[in-house]
C-alpha cells in the first residue's frame, strides 16, 4: 500500500486547520472539545462534496472520476481521524453555547472562509457551481414547515435540528438524482443535474455545523445526543460513491 497516497495538503489544511482555528477562536480548553468532536466528520464530508461537484461540473471525461473521488475523500478520512482522536469527548457538554454572539460569528466566519477557500482552489475561482437558489429555496422551504408543524404538534420542535437538516438534505439529494434521470441521453448535462442532487447534502451539512457553533442544544435530540459518526458519513459517501458509479457507467 502506498501510504503517500494518504497525504494531501490541501485537504488536511481545510480540515485540521479549520477546525484548529475555531477551537482557538471559540477559546476552547482540553475539556470542552465536544464541538470540534461533532463537527469534524461534517466538515469532512463538506470537502468531500466541495471535490465531487467540481470535479463534475469540469470533468467531461468519465475515466478521471475515480482518481478525483480519491483525493476528495480524504477529507472525510482526515475529519474521521480527528474525531477518532477526540472521542473521549462525547460525553461532554458544548462549552460553545456559553461563546459570547461575537465569538460565534468569528467563529462561523473562520469555517465560511475555509469552504470558500476550498472552493476556489478546487475551480479556480469559478464558486459560482455551488449556488443552486433552488436548492436553496427548496431546503429553506421545508425546514421552514418542518418548524411550523412541529410547534403545533409537540414541545421538542426546538431541538433533533441536525437530524431534520440531515433529512431535509437527503430529500434534496433524491429530488435531484430524479431530476437529473432525463438527463440520461445528454453526458454534458447529466453531471451538473446530478451536482445539484449532492448540493443539496453540501448545504445541509454546512447548515448542521453553523448550527452546532450558534445553538448545540437546538442541533442535539432532547437527551443531548447526536449522530454524525461513522454511520452517518459512510451513508453520505455510499450515496455520492453510489450515484457516481452509476453516472461512469452511463458516460462510459
Amino acid at each position: 500500500m502506498d501510504f503517500g497516497s494518504l497525504i494531501d495538503a490541501a485537504s488536511a489544511v481545510f480540515v485540521f486547520g479549520g477546525i484548529a482555528t475555531l477551537s482557538a477562536v471559540l477559546r476552547l480548553r482540553p475539556n470542552e472539545l465536544r464541538l470540534p468532536y461533532e463537527v469534524s466528520l461534517p466538515l469532512g464530508l463538506v470537502g468531500f462534496l466541495i471535490g465531487v461537484i467540481g470535479m463534475l461540473a469540469a470533468e467531461s471525461n468519465p475515466a478521471q472520476i475515480a482518481p478525483g473521488i480519491a483525493i476528495a475523500i480524504l477529507t472525510v478520512v482526515y475529519g474521521g481521524v480527528v474525531r477518532l482522536f477526540l472521542a473521549d469527548t462525547d460525553s461532554l457538554t458544548f462549552a460553545a453555547e456559553a461563546s459570547s454572539p461575537a465569538a460565534k460569528a468569528l467563529g462561523s466566519g473562520v469555517i465560511l472562509a475555509v469552504i470558500v477557500w476550498a472552493m476556489f482552489a478546487v475551480t479556480k475561482g469559478d464558486i459560482g457551481i455551488y449556488w443552486y437558489p433552488q436548492a436553496a429555496l427548496l431546503m429553506g422551504g421545508v425546514a421552514v414547515l418542518v418548524f411550523v408543524v412541529g410547534r403545533a404538534l409537540g414541545e421538542h420542535y426546538q431541538s433533533s435540528w441536525a437530524d431534520k437538516v440531515t433529512t431535509i438534505g437527503w430529500l434534496g439529494f433524491a429530488a435531484g438524482v430524479v431530476a437529473g434521470l432525463p438527463q440520461l441521453e445528454n453526458a454534458q448535462s447529466l453531471g451538473p443535474a446530478i451536482a445539484f442532487s449532492f448540493t443539496c447534502l453540501l448545504y445541509a451539512l454546512i447548515a448542521i455545523i453553523l448550527g452546532l457553533i450558534w445553538s448545540p442544544s437546538a442541533m442535539c435530540r432532547p437527551n443531548g445526543s447526536l449522530s454524525l459518526g461513522p454511520g452517518f458519513a459512510a451513508a453520505v459517501t455510499v450515496g455520492v460513491v453510489t450515484v457516481l458509479a452509476a453516472l461512469v457507467m452511463v458516460l462510459a
